[in-house]
Formats: structure tokens, sequence, C-alpha cells
């Protein structure tokens, strides 16, 4: 798919996307993953590859001292993205700025963190795991996300997935020797999203969280709708 295609196919989805209460849950919940994952590393350089409205990245400035390049396709999600940091008095942490994925413009050996999420999030297709590969630190941090389709939620919709041809089951250790040959080292991997897939306006984000903290902890492997990898480059 050439870069028109592709900017066609998300200022779509960004035109369509809407920030519900259970979304908003899933942002939290993100960032509560991603920190434990980084655990003490707070500060430093980070890139995130398809920004979206820029929710995470807010919360990512609120949580750690990083200073953020937040990048995405989209003109219209880019346009959210600024307002919404200009809003929460971040411009000085946080630069949104027009991407490509397959062509990112920085420099070789220049991020010290790259985050990319949304469900097998853009940055880790394989020609640009090739780019976020370049552009981070040698011991850089790399975390994404992907699809559990081994979800309880997911396999109640098989079928429909199966027609869609949306149903590609990625085992862990799969997703771990694809990123080794291009030069990562799995850290770790943590399960998330165990509530209900219910988009009520009247569930507050917090009812969605105890829900994971609660049963979904115990439930974690068969609930989690994602999976959240942190890579090492090599």
């Amino acid at each position: 798919m050439n870069y028109e295609n592709r900017y066609q196919k998300w200022e779509e989805v960004a035109k369509k996307y809407k920030v519900d209460n259970s979304r908003i849950a899933t942002f939290k919940l993100t960032i509560q993953n991603v920190l434990r994952l980084l655990k003490n590393k707070k500060e430093g350089l980070a890139l995130d590859v398809g920004c979206g409205f820029g929710y995470i990245d807010i919360l990512l400035a609120k949580n750690t001292n990083f200073k953020i390049i937040a990048i995405d396709i989209s003109d219209t999600a880019l346009e959210a993205a600024r307002k919404i940091v200009q809003r929460e008095g971040f411009e000085h942490r946080i630069k949104v700025e027009r991407g490509d994925i397959y062509n990112l413009d920085y420099p070789d050996n220049y991020f010290d963190i790259i985050f990319s999420f949304g469900y097998v999030s853009a940055a880790t297709y394989p020609n640009a795991r090739k780019e976020v590969y370049r552009v981070l630190k040698p011991g850089g941090i790399f975390i994404c996300d992907f699809i559990n389709h081994r979800s309880l939620y997911k396999i109640f919709f098989l079928p429909k997935n199966l027609i869609l041809g949306y149903a590609k089951i990625r085992e862990i250790t799969g997703i771990k020797n694809k990123f080794k040959k291009d030069g990562f080292e799995l850290v770790s991997c943590r399960y998330f999203n165990t509530f209900p897939p219910i988009f009520k306006k009247n569930i507050p984000p917090d009812i969605y969280i105890f829900f994971e903290k609660t049963v979904g902890r115990l439930l974690r492997l068969v609930l989690a709708r994602t999976m959240l990898f942190c890579f090492r480059k090599n």
C-alpha cells in the first residue's frame, strides 16, 4: 500500500474515531502497563508512532519526564492531537508532527524509547520494524501491542473475524522470533483490556478499570484483548 492509500485509510479511520469511556479506560491501562514495563526509566527522548488524538502522549507526559515526539499520518488525528496538547499545556514536552512509519525523518540511533499502540500497531509491520530499529538507540526500548486472539471475547467473534480475514493467531514465541530477526530482544509481555467490550456512555472509565484489577487480574490470560510487548534493541 503506497503513501496516498495509507493516508486515505487512516484519514477515514480518524474521522470516524470516537473517544468513549471504554477507550479512556484503555488509555489509562495502557500507560499503567507501560510504566510497569519501563520500571524506573522515566527520562529521555520518546517517539510515539501513530499517536492518534494524543491522549496516550498526555498521560505519558503526566507520569514521566520524557520529551515526546508524536507522529501520525492523518491530518484529522494531528489536528486533534495538537489541540489536546495545547489544552493540557504540554507544548514544551510534546511535539506533534506528520510522520510516515516506513520513512521516518529522524537520524539513526536517535530515540531512547519508541511506542506504538493500536491493536497490532503500525510500527510492528515488517518493513516498519526496520525503521524503528534504525532510529532507536542501541539498548533502546520499543513497546508495542498486538491483539490477543486467544481472548474469550475474540473467540466469541471468531467466525466474523475469519470471514473478514482478521483472525491472525499470533503466538508470543512467533512474535518474539520475528522481532529477533530484526534485532530486537523480548524483555517482557503484559496482558490487559480484560473488561467486556461493552461501549456504554453511562459506564465510567473507573468501572472498566475496577474490573481489570479484580476479575481481570485473575483471568487476564483468557480475557485480555491486548498483549503489550517490551523489546530492547540489540
